[in-house]
């Protein structure tokens, strides 16, 4: 434009700003306006209420317009003139109304397409008769009476939704129900299971029933109660802030302002709050707030007193209460077996010893902890009928009677040293293994003969003397309880005669030189920490003298190149400090780890984890090698020679993919398996996998599902992967198109890839990553890692497998489903963490392994447990 041009503009739009209309003409415009509009007249208003100019004229008009008086072309222009003000806003925001800023829509027209709500309706009917299916067979219980008052001293009512009403004794309360008692009142209620409650004043509970179990919501108040033992299911207490699980158990709760506090007086509980789960026991008091949980242990007992004092039965339970508060004083005055710290029964066990394995002499404190407890049951009539309910004795059979048991054990420990080994050697070309003891007094071998004696029913001792010993020949049949060498100095115990000679003629021909080999100062070294269980193993000898298991000699070759053939010791350590056990396991290697060896990775922080609720049940993460490297491993061990290898490269020609380079090059060396949800009807697991570049692993994925479609035969199944989108999140659903179903989804996410069967599964585990509330992060996850000076791990395996044993009860009978219950009652999270170094993995774990002993397993295992319907053969 031309500088002239410019200036003739100029001026024609300051001509424009200057011929500004006067008041007529702007009313007799809005006028015209407004009736083109259809408004109401505005010369009213105007006349009335005044022009609208400037910002004074808007908040003139604000009171008016909050009062809803001014005509809708006026409250139209005060509402444009707000959008763009923000001094007007800002006043504006100080009324009473509120201002829908949002733009008009127009209203949709709503068409009938008979077709398409008949294709709305049809998946919809099927998902209400699936959720009435579920509800019905896994949560509706049949309606019924819950609970019965058994008696009342003042008032309570019962809140329903029929309204409220007095109880009065034998009235019954259904599901929904309420139970109030007002002040100075106290209830006793027998639930539909037999458990009795005590129910204080002023509280306020309900009853319900959930399959096999059975719920007490607590809403505030306090109740003692006495579970009954029942045949399936658990009782529940429910309070606000926490949950209580127990069956036969006796304890009080309380539920106030400040939270709850549980007191047991018999039996244990199984208390959950914020995320920890803390197993009490009689005596035991726990709160929800931290004043409490402070308190020394006297003025916890006192608690515990006045908490039960409003109960009838309150001089039972405090008369019990206190008999088992002395009774747990003198069991922890008793002094554990004191930690070993040497040992000369190392140096002189034979120098080709394989296996070692040290416990302490637990005699004399199995003798006095029954001692004090059979003392304690002399004294309390109360302790005795406690023990009683839950205690039989055989009369036909003393020997498996409690006291007899122990007081054999005792006797015999008296005449052996403070330590038990247990030594493992090769005897030709079979393991062989004695039982060995010093002998601190004389007298051992009559006591053998007395105790276990041999007959023709009952499996005893053979008991030898250095004469019989020698005289006996080597090829001598063991016998049904075995043998037992009894000299001046040493015990040995073994059913195999050659063996009794040699550890014999070791032990008393003095230092062996094992304890200075290399084998027995890996033992030694755990002498040095403390011994209380030791079990060391020389690997690479037991393997090199193992029986001819292997019938080919590829399978040989493959053991021999997988790097496990450098494994040199195991050596295992537990030991209780401070009533606390401590566990350490440590495989070390002849030299750096190779192969499969090798596979697990340095210690290193664990992101998988942050993908994982706090409540999951299972958790198991691992960091290995470079993927590709174990790719490497993996077909040096599988393919050995020219066919092989080129079966493979013909397989990975039909796939279309390098398993190597299209697959392990695009995973990271992070793997986590969870199971994170219900175990009922599907298993919630979760898979997070770390990945490099998951464009080309999904790209991948897609080559390789066509692939396999196009080499199956006609009528076998076929997937496809399908993908959608959420917001900015892609997902993936992996279909078995011949059923018709989705086997799994998965999606990409910060470098992880993660799967489940559910989508819902995927969205909550990105959530549980975003907002930070993780089982990584959870204080009992924290809590139940070994304490040790790592602060990462190469591998973590987690169990709080509690909460979802109970589901599986309805599978079992016997004493299996007793043994779960018991479990779900008892168990802990616990957590086992491994650590690779170049030449040795150590693991460590500051609990028992998931809550099972050998007593649990051989119970599960045992052959009359049975599954419902299973067939018996008499």
């Amino acid at each position: 434009m031309k500088p002239h041009d410019e200036m003739l503009l100029r001026t024609a739009v300051e001509a424009i700003k200057a011929d500004e209309p006067n008041a007529a003409q702007v009313t007799a415009s809005a006028r015209r306006v407004a009736g083109r509009l259809g408004l109401d007249a505005m010369a009213d208003s105007a006349d009335n209420l005044g022009s609208i100019g400037n910002c004074e004229d808007v908040r003139r008009l604000l009171k008016s317009y909050w009062a809803g008086t001014l005509s809708n072309s006026r409250s139209l222009m005060i509402e444009a003139h707000l959008r763009d003000c923000g001094e007007c806003f800002r006043q504006a925001k100080s009324g009473t109304a509120v201002v829908d800023w949002s733009a008009p829509k127009a209203a949709r027209v709503s068409v009938w397409r008979p077709r398409a709500f008949g294709w709305a309706l049809a998946p919809a009917c099927a998902l209400l008769v699936c959720g009435l299916f579920v509800y019905r067979v896994y949560w509706q219980v049949p309606p019924g009476v819950r609970a019965e008052v058994q008696s009342i001293d003042g008032s309570a009512y019962l809140d329903s939704d029929a309204g409220s009403r007095r109880l009065a004794p034998g009235d019954k309360l259904a599901e929904g129900d309420h139970l109030r008692t007002s002040g100075g009142a106290h209830a006793v209620l027998r639930l539909s299971d037999g458990t009795t409650l005590e129910v204080n004043e002023r509280s306020v509970l309900g009853v319900g029933a959930r399959g096999h179990n059975m719920t007490v919501a607590l809403d505030n108040g306090a109740v003692i109660v006495q579970a009954a033992k029942r045949d399936s299911g658990h009782l529940y207490v429910k309070t606000p802030d926490c949950r209580l699980a127990v069956t036969g158990t006796v304890f009080s709760v309380d539920s106030g302002i400040k939270g709850s506090r549980v007191a047991v007086l018999q039996g244990s509980v199984a208390m959950a709050h914020g995320g920890v789960d803390t197993l009490m026991h009689a005596g035991d008091q726990l709160a929800t707030y931290d004043t409490l949980n402070s308190a020394p242990a006297q003025d916890q007992r006192d608690q515990i007193a006045q908490q039960i004092s409003w109960s009838q039965d309150r001089e039972k339970y405090l008369t019990l209460l206190a008999q088992l508060s002395i009774l747990q004083h003198r069991l922890e005055g008793i002094p554990s077996p004191a930690l070993r710290y040497t040992s000369d029964l190392l140096e002189r066990v034979p120098a080709d010893t394989l296996l070692y394995v040290s416990i302490p002499n637990l005699g004399n404190y199995l003798s006095e902890a029954n001692k004090v407890f059979q003392d304690q049951l002399k004294q309390s009539p109360a302790l005795q009928q406690w023990w009683d309910r839950g205690h039989t004795t055989n009369a036909a059979d003393p020997t498996v009677d409690l006291n007899t048991m122990i007081e054999k054990l005792h006797q015999m420990s008296q005449y052996l040293g403070d330590e038990v080994v247990v030594v493992g050697v090769k005897q030709g070309d079979k393991p062989a293994f004695a039982v060995v003891a010093d002998v601190q007094k004389g007298g051992l071998d009559d006591f053998l003969r007395t105790q276990m004696p041999v007959s023709a029913s009952t499996a005893g001792l053979t008991v030898l003397d250095e004469t019989s010993l020698n005289t006996l020949p080597v090829a001598s049949e063991a016998q049904r309880g075995g043998y037992a060498f009894v000299g001046q100095h040493q015990a040995i115990f073994s059913n195999n005669v050659a063996t009794l000679k040699q550890i014999h003629a070791q032990l008393n021909a003095g230092a062996s030189g094992f304890a200075t080999g290399a084998f027995g100062q890996q033992i030694a070294a755990a002498y040095t920490r403390g011994a209380g269980v030791i079990l060391a193993a020389d690997v690479h000898q037991m393997m090199a003298n193992r029986p001819n298991l292997v019938h080919s000699g590829h399978s040989e070759a493959v053991l021999d190149n997988s790097g496990m053939q450098d494994v040199q010791y195991l050596i295992a350590e537990h030991r209780e400090s401070n009533g606390a056990p401590e566990n350490h396991l440590n495989l070390q290697f002849s030299g750096t780890r190779q192969r499969v060896a090798s596979w697990l990775a340095a210690p290193a922080p664990m992101g998988s984890l942050d993908y994982v609720t706090p409540n999951a049940a299972l958790a198991v993460a691992v960091l290995s090698k470079d993927p590709k490297a174990i790719a490497d491993d993996i077909l040096a061990m599988a393919v050995s020679d020219d066919s092989q290898k080129n079966n493979l490269a013909e397989t990975e020609a039909k796939l279309g993919i390098n398993f190597r380079d299209d697959l392990a090059a695009n995973l990271g060396g992070e793997f986590l398996v969870t199971l994170d949800g219900p175990v009922l009807p599907t298993p919630s697991w979760k898979a997070v996998i770390e990945v490099r570049n998951s464009e080309q692993l999904e790209s991948t994925l897609e080559r390789l599902t066509q692939s396999i479609n196009n080499l199956h035969e006609k009528g076998e199944h076929s997937v496809a992967i399908d993908s959608s989108e959420i917001g900015a999140q892609r997902y993936y659903a992996v279909h078995d198109q011949t059923l018709g179903k989705i086997v799994a989804q998965y999606t990409f996410a910060d470098g992880y890839m993660i799967l489940a069967p559910e989508r819902a599964q995927l969205i909550e585990a990105l959530q549980t990553h975003a907002n930070g509330v993780s089982l990584a992060r959870s204080a009992a996850f924290k809590a139940s890692l070994p304490k040790d000076d790592n602060e990462n791990y190469s591998a973590v395996a987690y169990q709080n497998l509690g909460p979802v044993l109970t589901p599986l009860l309805s599978q079992l009978s016997g004493e299996t489903a007793e043994t779960i219950r018991q479990l779900a009652s008892d168990a802990r999270p616990t957590t086992i963490c491994a650590w690779g170094k170049d030449s040795r993995i150590e693991a460590a774990s500051d609990s028992h392994l998931f809550g099972f002993d050998f007593l649990t397993l051989g119970t599960l295992m045992h052959s009359g447990n049975k599954l419902p319907g299973a067939n018996v053969r008499e």
